[in-house]
């Protein structure tokens, strides 16, 4: 047991250790970037330059459709002020008082056949 580790040893110890865990963690991220690879597949620049010339030929035809995007914000606007609404009933407050910075729709956490077996029972008891 008599060894005695000098301050110089030490350092050397913990600067050959950083170096290892930082070699891992290098390794590790080649690892999840092949991994990405290969289940997504690597899109090339091309295919990319490809897709945006489609994107721009395809915004020519979307002034046709401008229509059907108002219809949509119009509905989008509708569940905001609903879902305003709905806030300040349950605060006890006025809709000016309350800021909605975002709302995000979430997934559903329940399975589908749950979800049609909750309706059923619904439409069973109207």
């Amino acid at each position: 047991m008599g060894d005695i580790v000098s301050i110089g040893d030490s350092l050397i110890i913990t600067i050959f250790s950083m170096v290892v865990v930082f070699i891992v963690l290098v390794a590790i991220s080649y690892l999840i970037e092949i991994l990405r690879v290969t289940i997504n597949g690597k899109k090339d620049k091309k295919e990319e330059k490809e897709i945006s010339k489609s994107n721009a030929s395809i915004g020519e035809k979307t002034t046709e459709k401008k229509e059907t995007f108002t219809k949509e914000t119009v509905e989008d606007e509708e569940l905001v002020a609903v879902i305003a609404a709905a806030i300040a009933a349950s605060l006890g407050t006025t809709i000016p008082q309350i800021n909605i910075k975002t709302i995000k729709r979430i997934s559903p956490t329940t399975p589908a056949w749950s979800e049609a077996g909750r309706r059923e029972q619904i439409l069973e008891k109207l």
